[in-house]
């Protein structure tokens, strides 16, 4: 009898871990069953979670952690985990862990929780907020983290015990992920047959270090006037983002196109990608741009330079180096043939080492190993990326 494993998320808005989360559900480990409970039933990823065929269990938290309604929504978690039997939690984000912790205590379920990217970097993220995403990782039964950086900082920071920190990377379903980008654009992109579109995946948030795009692209602009930066998402950075792209002239070079869910489509008709944030885990905008057969330009920061190696399908650039971005960009875009061989080996690295079957094997290894007790060594389960 397969083995139940509650899988918990904090809602389905557009982002890498909500992303993941899907990937996670559509091909689950052999020899498990998922259940699939939120904070919150919303979000345009919600109709991909129902159409895998999981409608999931609602535990709202209505506002602050720190009032009763959560420990009523512990409680109603823990009913559920023993009311189905489920052996194993495995959370996905920072609400979620200290919940899935609580309860999985509460009903006799093993926990694991995910680290998925330096998000304790992030804007309104506290001290309180570190203190506990330290004490909810050191107890756990497992930490999964996607990168080895993410693993580094549970370990060197968070004092967690190497051998309980395993890395388990994104996965991809490159055949899927063909047939979304042979389908039509959701809508137009402002661009015409002579430019060079180059695409930024990634929420408008301050981690992600669109100010750097902008004055890197004021700095682009008179080298190469055919270049066009599409930066697909949204977030509260937008309006000091366009106020500066208005400033700098940059109005027909500079394009925030809002959320987009056919990011796939985009990307094929780009000539390359850009990633400028501060912090990453295994980003899936880097992962699907070497999917696309896109070479890149990324900041050196967490797990980018596991994605990104410089001369091979990409070059790095430090974070916050408005200069360095532009001549990397300069650089990349101006060998069109040098950039399209990176291109290809990006896409040879992802059908090898970052498939979704491989992340699903990862994932069983997980399971199996909480189960039988104290967890093996981190490398057991980390994929080699040579």
């Amino acid at each position: 009898m397969d083995v139940p494993v509650l899988h918990l998320v904090n809602r389905f808005w557009i982002g890498g871990a909500e992303r993941q989360f899907v990937e996670r559900l559509r091909l689950h480990p052999r020899g498990f069953t998922a259940m699939v409970g939120c904070l919150e039933l919303s979000g345009p990823m919600l109709d991909q979670v129902r159409s895998l065929g999981y409608e999931p269990t609602l535990f709202p938290l209505k506002g602050s952690m720190l009032q009763a309604n959560t420990l009523k929504q512990v409680a109603r978690m823990a009913a559920l985990i023993r009311e189905h039997g489920i052996r194993i939690v495995h959370a996905t984000d920072f609400n979620t862990n200290l919940l899935a912790l609580a309860a999985g205590r509460l009903a006799g379920a093993k926990v694991i929780v995910s680290r998925v990217d330096l998000g304790h970097l992030r804007s309104g993220f506290g001290k309180w907020h570190r203190v506990a995403e330290k004490w909810n990782a050191r107890h756990a039964d497992l930490v999964v983290a996607n990168a080895e950086a993410v693993r580094e900082v549970c370990i060197r920071e968070e004092r967690c015990r190497p051998e309980r920190v395993v890395v388990v990377r994104n996965g991809l379903d490159v055949a899927r992920f063909d047939e979304l980008s042979s389908q039509p654009l959701h809508a137009p992109l402002p661009v015409g047959p002579d430019d060079v579109p180059v695409a930024v995946i990634g929420n408008l948030w301050p981690v992600k270090g669109h100010r750097t795009l902008v004055e890197a692209a004021a700095l682009v602009k008179d080298r190469l006037p055919r270049v066009k930066f599409l930066c697909a998402g949204e977030g509260p950075e937008r309006d000091h983002l366009q106020a500066r792209i208005l400033e700098l002239g940059l109005s027909d070079r500079v394009f925030l196109l809002g959320h987009r869910l056919d990011v796939p489509a985009v990307l094929s008709r780009v000539r390359a990608a850009c990633l400028c944030s501060s912090a990453e885990g295994l980003s899936n905008s880097l992962m699907e741009a070497m999917a696309a057969r896109l070479p890149i330009v990324a900041t050196a920061v967490g797990g980018n330079p596991e994605l990104v190696r410089p001369g091979e399908n990409g070059l790095l650039v430090p974070y916050g180096d408005a200069r360095s971005l532009a001549e990397k960009l300069i650089e990349l875009l101006s060998d069109e043939r040098g950039a399209a061989e990176m291109g290809r080996r990006g896409r040879a690295r992802v059908e090898v080492e970052l498939t979704l079957s491989r992340m699903a094997e990862g994932h069983g290894a997980v399971y199996r190993q909480v189960l039988d007790g104290p967890p093996a060594a981190a490398a057991a389960f980390t994929p080699q990326m040579p």
